[in-house]
Parts: structure tokens; C-alpha cells; sequence
């Protein structure tokens, strides 16, 4: 499927995203950070860490990683003058002002000069340009439901098996899925799941038509507004159109994201989260790397879990690198060829400095609670630094600080991943709320009518 990229033709697949077949065809500088102009790649490959925006037939900013491919599709890589990304002559900023460049205070003993500067950098920074063309009018729709769940990974999937098997007969839940398929990240960690005895297919099945389920289904804005239909409004954009639902109640099951590791080089191409290669390969085949062997690094059972997925979609480890135990000096190479490592210290100095070659590195670690959109709202969260992230705060039937939000799963850090007694509990939790969100919909229905 040819497309092209800063003028040059190449070509993808059928199945890949714009990512997949730019990382196909070798290219791995996908734009350029705003200030310093360093080169940027692309990171989650899941649509969070916009390290992949690229301007698609005159649209900017972008994100690659979830952008179909189109016959045809004129694509320009971003933030860099002349559309010179691989040779970026404001690169050499990052030299001139070793110490970091302050542009409020450069040049200012000269108000013309502090001028000037001031407009250089203006012009430097941004996101892209504005389109290109008049972009056309999204078609609309509207409904109301009196419940919707949000995520149709396994917490959603286990909400939505609660909710239609609970005391709310009739009730059809609306389950909402940005991704294409059903069942989040157990279907990255298949061989874990069946460790743990457990299967993202069976509520899936149970479920069956008592649920209507949205794939490609991505909530953009989650609002409150109390109406006869429902105290939420919740924008969801669907492929070519804009779908706006009013529900009673709403059950957050979105997951999480995944975290970069602070290390010099952390930001380099060739730089991946774990969980976003594993998405990459499930969906279009591509492997990174160029055929070379992949450092992982990571802690915990998230490490293992993606060093088994890996291995399992044909990757070789250069390393396996458990950041309990090493620690990371720096990595080299644009895309990453090098990852340097030494034993983290204890009482004796540190160690001499492993150097080992690789084709890219893998970053896995827990995964931070998706909590933006409950948020946005008021729904608390509180930072916790052993989940390594803001899990929303809920009561024990999983309702938050907002009357009608639920949250469940990794959302309120209750993985239903993890082995034995806390998974099960966290697939019990779901379920519960589910329930309970769904009693309280149809309470709430009644009463308007």
C-alpha cells in the first residue's frame, strides 16, 4: 500500500498504522522535540505520550500510532525547519547552551535583541501548522443509555458481566472500546493469563448480545449535566463520526498507561514501552529492531510478563535487565544501538559498566492508572508511588468522589492480571461495581420517566 512521507514514496500493509509502516520501512525519527529539536520516536504506541505526531493530509499533530494507513496518504513529519527531521540544524542548541536554554531571559540587557530572541523561539516551538484545507463536518449522532462502561478490557468485561447478572433485568449496558478488539491487556499476556487460570474470552462469552458492545470507540470528554436522561454526557469519537451519549451512571474500566524509566537517552528513538511493542506486533506483524536482539529492562512480574509475551512474538533478548538490581548510565545510538548498565550500589562503590549492544530497548514497568477522564470531572485520585501513578479513590462498591462514576481494575490499581488471591478479588471488585452501577442506572431511569 503506497504512501508517502516527507515526499518520499514508500510503502506499508493493508493491516498497519502509519507508525507500523514508517517503523517498517526504517524510519524511526518521527519528529522533533519543540525547544531543543531532539529526535523523537515513538513510545506507548497506544496514543498517550504524543512522541509520534506527524502531519497526515494536511491535518497536524496527529498521532501516528493510531492512525490507519491510507492508499495514497501524504504524511509530513513535524517541528523541524526545511523539513530537514533526520538533519536538524537547531539541533545544535543543545551544544550552544549546554546549561539549558532559559528563551525568557535570553538576550535581554537588549530590548530589540529581547525582542527578536523572543519571536526566534516563538517560531521555533509548536505543534505543526495549521491545516491545510478546510477539514469537513463530522457526522453526529445522539443517544442515551442508562448505563455505559468505559474500557473492555478484563475489569470492563468483568463490570459488564456483573452488571447484566445482577437484580437490573433488561438493563443492556454500552460498552465502549478504542481499540478494534475486545479484552485490553490480557490479550498482550495470553500465556499469563492462562498461568493464572484465567480467561479474558469466558465473560466475553457469557456476555453475548446482553451488552452492546463499540469497538474503535475512543471517549474524547466525559461531562457533567444533569438531564432527565442522565447526569453524564460523554463525547465518543468513532472512526469518521461523533457519537454524544447521556447515561446515569458510568463505570471506568480504562487501564493504564504505560511509564518512560529516567535514564539519559530515555527519550532517544529506539526508546519502547513494552506493552506498546507487543500491541504493534499483534496488529500489524511489525517487530523493531531490524533483526537485532532488544534489551528489556523493568521490575517486578511486569518484567516477566513482557520477557515471556517477547519471546513468544519471536523477539531475542540482547539482555533482560531487572532495574531492581542494575541500573541504567546511559543509552546510545540514533535509533538506540547501546545500553550501558552497572549494579546498582549498595555499600561497596559500583560496579564496572556492562556495555551491550541491542537494537532497541524495551521499558516495562507497571503501568500508570488512566484516571484523566474521571478527573476531568472531579473524581479523586492520589498518588501512589508504590503503583507509580494517581489511582482514582473509591468506596467499596468501586464509586468514586463522583456520585454516578465507578472505576475499576488498573484504573483504581486493582489489577485483574495479577496472580492468586488480589486478582481474584480485583475481578470480584469489578463485578461487584458492575452490579451496583447497574441497579442504581436503572433506579435512576425509572425516576426520569
Amino acid at each position: 500500500m503506497p504512501f508517502s512521507l516527507d515526499g518520499e514514496r514508500l510503502e506499508g500493509r493493508a493491516d498497519d498504522t502509519l507508525a507500523a509502516a514508517m517503523l517498517r520501512a526504517g524510519v524511526t525519527t518521527f519528529t522533533r522535540s519543540i525547544k531543543y529539536h531532539r529526535p523523537r520516536g515513538p513510545f506507548c504506541l497506544g496514543g498517550s505520550c504524543g512522541q509520534c505526531l506527524v502531519r497526515v493530509d494536511g491535518v497536524p499533530s496527529l498521532p501516528a500510532c493510531r492512525v490507519e494507513l491510507k492508499q495514497g496518504m501524504s504524511c509530513e513529519r513535524q517541528n523541524a525547519p526545511l523539513g530537514l527531521v533526520d538533519r536538524d540544524l537547531f539541533r545544535a542548541v543543545d551544544f550552544l547552551f549546554p546549561g539549558g536554554l532559559d528563551h525568557h531571559h535570553l538576550m535581554i540587557q537588549s530590548r530589540l535583541l529581547g525582542q527578536i530572541s523572543l519571536e526566534v523561539a516563538r517560531r521555533l516551538a509548536g505543534l505543526g501548522t495549521l491545516p491545510s484545507r478546510d477539514l469537513l463536518a463530522q457526522q453526529g449522532s445522539a443517544r442515551a443509555v442508562p448505563l455505559v462502561i468505559v474500557g473492555a478490557g478484563p475489569a470492563g468485561l468483568s463490570a459488564a458481566l456483573g452488571a447484566v447478572e445482577s437484580d437490573s433485568g433488561g438493563l443492556r449496558p454500552l460498552l465502549l472500546e478504542r481499540d478494534s478488539k475486545p479484552g485490553g491487556t490480557a490479550r498482550l499476556f495470553r500465556d499469563a493469563e492462562r498461568a493464572i487460570g484465567r480467561s479474558s474470552a469466558a465473560p466475553l462469552e457469557r456476555l453475548g448480545d446482553r451488552v452492546e458492545l463499540l469497538c474503535d470507540a475512543e471517549v474524547v470528554g466525559l461531562y457533567s449535566d444533569p438531564q432527565p436522561e442522565g447526569d453524564a454526557l460523554l463525547a465518543v469519537r468513532q472512526e469518521a463520526r461523533l457519537l454524544a451519549v447521556r447515561a446515569h451512571r458510568v463505570v471506568i474500566a480504562m487501564g493504564g498507561v504505560s511509564q518512560p524509566h529516567p535514564f539519559p537517552g530515555n527519550d532517544r528513538p529506539g526508546v519502547y514501552a513494552a506493552r506498546g511493542l507487543l500491541a504493534l506486533h499483534d496488529q500489524t506483524g511489525v517487530r523493531v529492531g531490524e533483526g537485532a536482539a532488544i534489551a528489556l529492562v523493568g521490575v517486578g512480574d511486569e518484567l516477566e510478563r513482557c520477557r515471556a509475551a517477547l519471546l513468544s512474538r519471536g523477539y531475542s533478548l540482547a539482555a533482560c535487565v531487572s532495574l531492581d538490581e542494575d541500573e541504567i548510565v546511559r543509552v546510545r545510538g540514533r535509533p538506540v544501538a547501546e545500553i550501558q548498565i552497572r549494579a546498582r550500589p549498595r555499600q561497596e562503590p559500583s560496579s564496572a559498566i556492562r556495555k551491550i549492544r541491542c537494537g532497541a530497548v524495551a521499558v516495562a514497568l507497571p503501568v500508570a492508572a488512566q484516571h484523566d477522564l474521571a478527573s476531568s470531572v472531579g473524581a479523586r485520585a492520589t498518588f501512589s508511588a508504590s503503583l507509580g501513578g494517581f489511582p482514582l479513590e473509591v468506596d467499596a462498591e468501586a464509586r468514586t468522589s463522583v456520585a454516578w462514576i465507578f472505576a475499576v481494575g488498573t484504573a483504581v490499581g486493582r489489577s485483574l492480571l495479577d496472580s492468586g488471591v488480589s486478582g481474584n478479588e480485583a475481578t470480584a471488585f469489578a463485578q461487584k461495581a458492575g452490579q451496583a452501577a447497574a441497579v442504581e442506572a436503572k433506579q435512576a431511569a425509572a425516576l426520569a420517566r
